[in-house]
């Protein structure tokens, strides 16, 4: 008989992301271990509050699946006499087994027949195997930043508290990290702080929420987003994500209306926003982008005037701090705190943050040159450079971190600095999460992408290892968000260049370290085409081509996927995928084939084709030169019915050896247009046929 079966267990406070990342990660390692041990069940779902994970799987078998397999022995001929009975050999086979010989049979394995026997096993409990299930997953896991609490070494986000687990109405004994379960799980610490006893799985849910806890996720931002507009707060606008940042953090939400001082209106919005995140508040702003006097708490379970009048005098007691603090800043100019970095140390390898600076000023130099820009735009880059970083010696970004940039763009502005400039300042550090806004201004991406590539080569140039979900620096992130800007500023600049710069300027050997970071580089750019929905041949055709300009793939690959959306993928690619796998042939089996002669082609079809090749090889040259791969793409649509024809009518490998020879080097030629462009013969062709 199907029942559910319920699994919690009870943590000290867990991060915020803990939920989440449990959802993505244990759940998988759960739901495959369930199916090797052959428990069926109809799905499962992972639950969590800031105290609890709750695992339930849904109309789950009693027992695994019986399990039949076929043991086998030694071969027949050996096994059996002429009489047709059991020789000693399958006899001492059957005794190693502990069965009586008349189990035995003749069973096949590989097309042989040998002696074996059919053995059944039974299905075990699932209240007996789903102690080694859980742990096996739990151990499987990879736990970021674990703690280890007991002599057991157990490692998890938090503490163990305690464990629940029920199938039905039994109670399942579960070990984890060396707390045994309980026939009792707890209810919200603050509103009904005891023992919850359940003694049959379809009770769990209604105790559990009877005693305050809202177990998912989903309903306690519902909670919160039904109870802001009940306030009374529905004329204002808030930032939804918010909210969701919030709902791991509480069991049960309770949201209040606090007030802020008058004093507010003396500091800059994102600051007083800045001071209400601190507190996990919720600020409020009207259709024109103003911030309301009122914000919004969310509590874990009470809200009341004592509550309400701490935040208030925590927000009051943090506006007058910032208010001090920007007296305080802006009693010199802002470029003065630029000898001010020289105190601030970045990394114990790489000096102070001034140091830093002066080296992302000299690669903005060189990109200067390089992109041939005008004298007054790297004017303003070597301003907004002398800028950029200044806020991190001010007092408020001191007491104020996330708002390092924001500052440095408040600052800027009062210190008469145009917009270019400030705005600079903080848009230089985006964009900070895949699809966030990029900078607006050309200046700060220049200034954005010499802050990422310095990054990234002063790690990578140390040995930092950027594995899988190994990332302590978020250095792919940066490399990302780099390869973002140059894409959406197109920004030509070799990327070869650009790092042999940056590790000249960090005095670092180019030789040994440039094809490693050109890799990382280049595997980032490569991720973000695979998230565009860009198949493997296609980025594999125009990546194979040595080009370290990321805005020359990015317009190859436009194009391509444009040919391929507009259903000319067949028309316009397969003739050339054609060309270069029988040249790919060619190569794999060792033939040589020289230069061509003209005069050696006797059938008309591949005359016509050397004609057709000699009257618009210029043309094609000239679109790949000026980067009109559009216009490149469209005229290879002319070569189709040439080549088509020729291998229609053309066998190339004949078995005169010059014929064949000089049919591949024409071959060769046509390819030779087509390979600057892409190595189409990386394409399958069914990634181009069909599509419409």
């Amino acid at each position: 008989m199907k029942k559910n079966l319920i699994l919690e267990i009870g943590v000290e406070d867990l991060p915020s992301w803990c939920g989440k990342y449990l959802e993505e990660k244990f759940l998988p390692f759960l739901e495959n271990n369930l199916k090797e041990e052959r428990v069926k069940y109809e799905n499962i779902k992972i639950y969590y509050t800031p105290r609890r994970v709750i695992g339930f799987i849904k109309d789950v078998e009693e027992r695994q699946e019986s399990k039949t397999t076929e043991i086998y022995g030694p071969p027949l001929e050996i096994s059996i006499d002429e009489n047709k009975n059991w020789t000693d050999i399958a006899k001492k086979f059957a005794r190693a087994y502990k069965i009586s010989s008349d189990k035995l049979q003749i069973l096949e394995k590989k097309g042989k027949k040998v002696i074996g026997f059919i053995k059944k096993e039974k299905g075990n409990p699932i209240s007996k195997i789903f102690n080694s299930i859980v742990n096996k997953s739990l151990k499987e896991l990879e736990i970021p930043r674990g703690m280890v609490w007991n002599e057991k070494e157990f490692k998890f986000f938090r503490p163990v508290r305690y464990v629940f687990c029920i199938y039905g109405e039994k109670h399942i004994p579960v070990e984890i990290g060396g707390i045994k379960s309980k026939k009792f799980t707890f209810g919200h610490r603050l509103l009904s702080n005891k023992k919850i006893k359940i003694s049959n799985s379809k009770d769990y849910f209604d105790k559990i929420l009877k005693n305050y806890v809202i177990f998912d996720p989903l309903i306690r931002k519902k909670m919160i987003e039904a109870q802001i507009e009940k306030i009374g707060e529905k004329k204002f606008f808030y930032d939804e994500k918010l909210i969701e940042e919030i709902v791991p953090l509480i069991e049960y939400p309770v949201c209040g209306k606090c007030e802020l001082p008058e004093k507010f209106k003396h500091l800059p919005r994102e600051v007083v926003s800045s001071i209400i995140l601190n507190v996990k508040g919720i600020p409020l702003f009207d259709r024109e982008g103003n911030l309301s006097k009122n914000f919004i708490v969310v509590c874990d379970g009470i809200f009341n005037e004592k509550i309400k009048e701490n935040y208030e005098k925590v927000i009051e007691n943090k506006i007058e701090d910032a208010i001090f603090f920007i007296n305080q800043d802006i009693k010199k100019p802002f470029i003065e705190y630029l000898e001010e970095l020289k105190k601030i140390v970045y990394h114990p390898k790489f000096g102070t943050i001034y140091d830093r600076v002066e080296r992302i000023r000299k690669i903005c130099n060189f990109l200067c040159e390089n992109l041939k820009l005008e004298k007054d735009i790297c004017k303003k880059i070597n301003i907004i450079v002398s800028l950029f970083k200044n806020d991190l010696a001010t007092l408020l970004v001191s007491e104020f971190p996330s708002l390092q940039g924001v500052v440095g763009r408040i600052y800027a502005e009062k210190n008469g600095y145009d917009k270019i400039i400030s705005k600079s300042i903080e848009e230089h550090y985006l964009p900070k999460f895949p699809g966030d806004k990029k900078p607006e201004f050309f200046e700060s991406a220049i200034v954005s992408i010499c802050d990422r590539i310095e990054t990234i080569c002063s790690f990578l140039s140390e040995g930092v290892e950027v594995k899988g979900d190994q990332d302590p620096f978020g250095i792919k992130r940066i490399a990302t968000g780099m390869i973002e800007i140059i894409w959406d500023k197109e920004i030509e600049i070799s990327i070869t260049q650009l790092i042999d710069k940056t590790l000249e300027v960090l005095g670092k050997e180019k030789d040994e370290l440039r094809d490693k970071i050109i890799e990382f580089i280049f595997q980032r750019a490569e991720n973000l085409l695979i998230s565009e929905g860009i198949k493997h041949g296609l980025r594999r055709a125009v990546f194979s081509i040595k080009d370290d300009n990321l805005v020359n793939i990015k317009r190859k690959i436009d194009a391509i996927k444009s040919v391929i959306i507009e259903g000319k993928g067949e028309e316009v690619l397969i003739p050339f995928i054609r060309v270069a796998n029988m040249l790919k042939q060619a190569e794999n089996k060792g033939i040589k084939y020289g230069a061509f002669q003209k005069e050696l082609l006797i059938e008309e079809t591949e005359k016509k084709l050397y004609e057709f090749y000699m009257d618009n090889k210029e043309k094609m040259e000239k679109y790949y030169n000026e980067r009109k791969y559009k216009n490149f793409l469209e005229e290879m649509r002319k070569w189709k019915g040439p080549i088509d024809k020729f291998f229609d009518n053309v066998f190339v490998m004949v078995e005169d050896e010059k014929i064949r020879n000089n049919r591949l080097s024409l071959l060769k030629m046509i390819n030779e247009i087509f390979i600057k462009f892409a190595d189409f013969s990386q394409i399958p062709i069914t990634e181009v046929q069909n599509v419409k």
